[in-house]
């Protein structure tokens, strides 16, 4: 017989896989926040495009001209990718479930794919609480924090939405990622300033046993995840 578990979630479940002594160290209050040059490098080096992803934190451009004003200099890019400021902010990753969806199921493609993450599952079952704890011992450590959804893009094509968000704020560019990563439904905490000579930062942000729970990455993955009756911001995971 599997685990059976029954329990409910205010706000969006978050979910991270990893091995076992990594999930405990994060419900211990431990957050492991990667440089995004990482993950380029990760792909580069070793061809690993489900954990790396060498258009990380970059400008894709796949036809486009630039001037400069200050030469008066032309220059044509083709399938070029462009650094920006905020390339190397550091991120700690999650899987979100959708919360406009009344029922949530994996698909067979993530109950494969997500398994690679790792054999076991931190499940947060207080949003709010969570991101509150995360982003006061960023600010406390000297960092800005901003968390949300990624959102993906189809890289074949020059979209202006991207860019039109960079004018919000350059470490928007943290928050795009490719479609083919898309089966991650990926939220995201970016911490800045970044920094390209340290290759991750530590946060304590004090233990969270008290808002999550642990289970196997395979229980996780079988999941329902239903709106609960009784509040659109509660979820019951089955």
């Amino acid at each position: 017989m599997g685990e059976k578990f029954h329990f409910q979630a205010k706000g969006m479940p978050l979910i991270k896989f990893q091995d076992a002594d990594k999930i405990k160290s994060l419900q211990a209050g431990k957050i492991y926040a990667k440089t995004l040059g990482y993950y380029r490098k990760r792909e580069e080096e070793t061809g690993d495009c489900e954990v790396g992803d060498k258009y990380e934190a970059m400008i894709h451009i796949n036809e486009a001209t630039i001037y400069f004003p200050d030469t008066g200099e032309t220059v044509a890019v083709n399938d070029d990718l462009l650094k920006t400021s905020e390339s190397n902010d550091f991120v700690f990753c999650m899987f979100g479930v959708n919360p406009k969806k009344e029922k949530f199921r994996f698909t067979d493609k993530q109950k494969e794919k997500m398994l690679s993450f790792g054999d076991t599952a931190l499940i947060v079952l207080d949003h709010d609480e969570f991101i509150r704890r995360v982003k006061v011992a960023a600010e406390q450590a000297g960092y800005k924090v901003y968390f949300k959804p990624v959102q993906y893009y189809d890289p074949t094509i020059d979209g202006g939405n991207m860019l039109i968000s960079l004018l919000a704020g350059m470490w928007n560019i943290a928050f795009w990622k490719r479609d083919s990563y898309s089966y991650q439904q990926e939220v995201r905490f970016v911490f800045t300033p970044g920094d390209e000579n340290i290759d991750h930062i530590e946060l304590d942000i004090g233990d969270i046993s008290d808002i999550t729970a642990i289970i196997s990455a395979k229980s996780a993955l079988s999941a329902i995840v239903e709106k609960a009756d009784s509040s659109e911001t509660e979820s019951d995971l089955k």
